[in-house]
């Protein structure tokens, strides 16, 4: 039986071919595919291939499918974290469904390995405004299929800092995925916030202190400088800070701006909430007075299971929802 290989292939740019023409074609399908709100500009992006920040270093992939390109990432190596960030992630649609963008992960993790490039995290973040992402995937769809190939999402409040803060914080808020190295459950807090400052100062920061005028960096600063802010107060109470994995409900912002109600919850608020309301139902017809009693105990129990989250957590666990 004959040898069945992938159509599917991996490209890699370094300086020496920032200003290919077979990296323009790549960037082309970068533009067509990625919202337009968080979108770097391609001459940037060109830019800092041929002249990076000091302290960096930059590869970018290019997936091609019949040699066509298909898809295009971005790779930025830090040596101070170390950490290396993915960034502008986008495949072509209608590859092999989402076969594509597996594909093209496993080509990127191969190439690393075998640049031996040193990495405790890498590091990628996705932006839960639906319109601010690739237009072709959802956020929550791409948050799950990053969990699949070995991220896992950050249990904290994030933002990321693209000059998009300057006009509309809340389209950039979003999930920070880490793969660590060694694969981990948890951070200690204060490696978190050396993380998001690495981040904020050098990642975005040296760039846009780079491409923006000096009048708008400065707000761009102050307003980063802010969030930055927000984020270390999330978890200044913290030893560590929680690296999810799979679990949905505990990312801090939801994913899904409409989700559908899960049957076994409905079941079960209705199992405890349907005999209350006939006893007071009850209540109300025979004695007015306990009955009230009962139902301003019966309010406090519910607004105290409500709020404390280690309550909520001891009946989620009493009914197998967590």
């Amino acid at each position: 039986m004959a040898l069945v290989t992938s159509a599917f292939a991996l490209e890699v740019f370094d300086r020496r071919r920032a200003r290919s023409d077979r990296l323009a074609e790549f960037l082309l399908i970068y533009v067509q595919h990625f919202g337009p709100e968080h979108r770097t500009p391609t001459n940037e992006l060109v830019e800092f291939l041929l002249s990076p920040v000091k302290g960096q270093s930059i590869l970018y992939f290019g997936l091609t499918y019949d040699g066509e390109p298909c898809g295009f990432a971005t790779f930025m190596h830090y040596p101070d974290g170390p950490i290396g960030v993915i960034d502008h992630l986008v495949v072509a649609p209608n590859l092999r469904g989402f076969g594509g963008f597996f594909i093209f992960c496993d080509l990127i993790a191969k190439c690393l390995e075998q640049k031996r490039i040193p990495i405790d995290h890498l590091i990628s973040e996705v932006t839960l405004s639906h319109p601010s992402s690739a237009p072709t995937i959802r956020p929550a769809v791409l948050v799950r299929m990053m969990r699949l190939v070995g991220f896992k999402a950050v249990r904290s409040a994030y933002w990321a800092p693209d000059p998009a803060i300057l006009e509309d914080v809340d389209s950039c808020r979003a999930a920070l995925l880490l793969a660590s190295q060694p694969e981990r459950d948890d951070l200690p807090a204060s490696e978190f916030t050396r993380i998001v400052e690495l981040i904020y100062r050098t990642h975005y920061g040296l760039w846009y202190e780079r491409t923006m005028t000096k009048e708008k960096y400065e707000r761009y600063r102050h307003a980063s400088d802010k969030l930055l802010a927000k984020i270390k107060l999330s978890v200044a109470k913290e030893k560590r800070v929680v690296l999810n994995g799979m679990k949905n409900f505990d990312l801090v912002f939801s994913l899904d701006s409409s989700p559908r109600p899960d049957p076994s919850t409905i079941f079960y608020v209705a199992l405890i909430a349907l005999p209350a309301a006939v006893g007071l139902a009850v209540g109300f017809a025979q004695e007015l007075k306990v009955a009230a009693i009962a139902t301003t105990i019966s309010i406090v129990i519910i607004a105290l299971f409500a709020i404390n989250r280690k309550l909520r957590g001891l009946l989620m666990r009493a009914f197998r929802l967590k």
